[in-house]
């Protein structure tokens, strides 16, 4: 199991959260001011944001900054200059806090959690922050880039993966994610690993992915992460049921346990 779980409260997102209205402001410029360095960043999330939150909450607030500066851009409110320094310190971060939790002490039996994008995609903000996301929810992540695709590292993470996340924005590589699908499940033929896809293209491409037969698509980081716990928590039922020679029955109240 994760060591937090995320709670329902944060689904709207942070940006409709009016204790973080100034944080997120704040934080805007500070991500995009040419002489900012690391070190301001990692403080302000340690000492500026609304107390007494789960550790967790610094991701989603890291990808509320990143949402809201995509849709500045998609309506003209900053130019590619400021897009381009603010994702690249906003990946910068999150690769930075990774490795913080990731030398931490770890729960060797932790659920394992593979993020990727298919060749060619440059977009990798988002599946940095997904498996930010991850590690600070107590699962152990993986975040493949592009060029490991073909090498023995692609092999092995698909095989100790329980589930795997594609992050696909450029519609022009529908090709190269039919590609990556496919490889993912030559190497895992079973047990089937879920695989949870999002990204701009995966959104305007849903008959596509059915046809794929993608696990579920996802809007958000934290709805695809919440997805994923999900899964993972049916697959760990399932298992027990079996071991047990009983079924299990998810209900809102818990767990119901059949006997044959």
């Amino acid at each position: 199991m994760t060591a937090e779980k995320l709670s329902t409260r944060y689904d709207r997102g942070l940006e409709h959260d009016r204790l973080y209205e100034r944080a997120l402001a704040e934080f805007r410029i500070l991500v995009l001011h040419p002489r900012t360095r690391m070190a301001s960043l990692r403080a302000f999330l340690d000492h500026e944001l609304p107390r007494g939150r789960p550790y967790y909450v610094k991701v989603l607030f890291l990808e509320t900054v990143a949402r809201l500066l995509g849709r500045e851009w998609v309506s003209d409110d900053c130019d590619f200059i400021d897009v381009t320094i603010g994702t690249s310190r906003l990946q910068a971060l999150a690769i930075s806090l990774s490795l913080d939790l990731r030398e931490a002490d770890r729960n060797r039996n932790a659920p394992a959690a593979l993020i990727m994008t298919p060749s060619g995609e440059q977009h990798t903000l988002m599946p940095h922050l997904i498996g930010l996301l991850f590690d600070s929810l107590g699962w152990t992540s993986e975040v493949l880039e592009p060029s490991a695709l073909r090498t023995p590292t692609f092999a092995r993470a698909v095989e100790e993966a329980d589930v795997a996340c594609i992050g696909w924005s450029n519609i022009r590589l529908a090709t190269e994610f039919k590609t990556l699908v496919q490889d993912v499940r030559k190497l895992r033929p079973g047990p089937r690993l879920p695989l949870i896809v999002g990204g701009a293209a995966a959104l305007d491409s849903v008959d596509f992915l059915v046809g794929l037969g993608i696990d579920c698509i996802c809007d958000s980081v934290y709805s695809a992460v919440k997805i994923c716990e999900s899964y993972y928590e049916l697959e760990r039922i399932s298992q027990q049921a079996s071991a047990a020679g009983r079924t299990a029955v998810v209900t809102p109240s818990g767990i119901d346990w059949l006997t044959p």
